[in-house]
């Protein structure tokens, strides 16, 4: 069993436990579709939340949320992604519910393979969500990844649907994904490759907004991949492992 799909054996797991099933609804986050299509931004770069993950080191405690969540929309972020996953990445649909009231659009991060997640991005305030093109190719999804993205889309949800493949790429262009992110990290191994983006992006014409993902750590990096075509960045581990995830995320900002 890889990577990939320890996760999603994880995933499916929780949606048997009714971890998902959340009661009430949260006011939406603004739209990430409308924030990318504005002329001006004071960012490109999207703050990721995790306390946890296969990769990460040092982990971070989540008992100190709040002040990382203010810490970060203080460094004015074009969005937030939270993740939700409690086991691996150590999050919870409670932070996904505090991000929502910042005023920032707010990516819903998960390994998702049942609608029961997108209802509870949706009542957790979420304006968007993520959806992984791998595990629709593998069979992993408990519907096809446009009836997710359906579903997604009658919540008013934003869809970004992550790739890492030429063959990824194009499966997900049939879709009626927002947006599209190229995540450089293969999941079934963890290996990061930073030429992931920009070689997606030179092979294949870009239709929608991308937004490049994971093994950011300096400022040219995500200058780089603005340059070679992506409409924004997210980055989380440089940022969670930063003793000063504020001056951190600023860093990335402006050098």
């Amino acid at each position: 069993m890889d990577g990939l799909e320890r996760l999603v054996r994880n995933a499916e797991r929780l949606v048997q436990e009714g971890y998902y099933e959340t009661p009430g609804s949260t006011r939406r986050s603004p739209s990430f579709m409308e924030c990318l299509w504005k002329a001006e931004l004071p960012s490109r770069v999207i703050a990721e939340i995790k306390f946890a993950s296969p990769s990460m080191r040092p982990r971070r405690a989540p008992d100190g949320f709040d002040g990382l969540l203010g810490s970060l929309v203080a460094a004015r972020p074009l969005g937030l992604s939270v993740l939700s996953e409690p086991r691996i990445f150590g999050g919870d649909l409670e932070f996904v519910r505090r991000a929502a009231g910042t005023g920032l659009p707010v990516l819903m991060k998960d390994i998702v393979v049942d609608p029961v997640q997108i209802d509870a991005a949706a009542a957790s305030g979420a304006s968007a969500i993520l959806l992984i093109q791998a595990l629709d190719a593998k069979g992993w999804l408990a519907r096809p990844m446009q009836s997710l993205a359906d579903a997604a889309h009658d919540h008013d949800l934003d869809v970004v649907i992550e790739v890492h493949t030429a063959e990824e790429w194009d499966a997900a262009t049939e879709t009626d994904a927002d947006i599209l992110g190229i995540n450089n990290r293969d999941l079934a191994t963890m290996a990061v490759d930073l030429e992931t983006t920009p070689r997606l992006l030179g092979s294949r014409e870009k239709d929608r907004p991308v937004i490049a993902m994971s093994g950011v750590e300096r400022r040219e990096q995500v200058g780089a991949f603005l340059a070679a075509g992506a409409d924004a960045v997210l980055v989380g581990t440089s940022i969670m492992t930063d003793p000063d995830p504020r001056r951190k995320l600023e860093e990335l900002h402006h050098g």
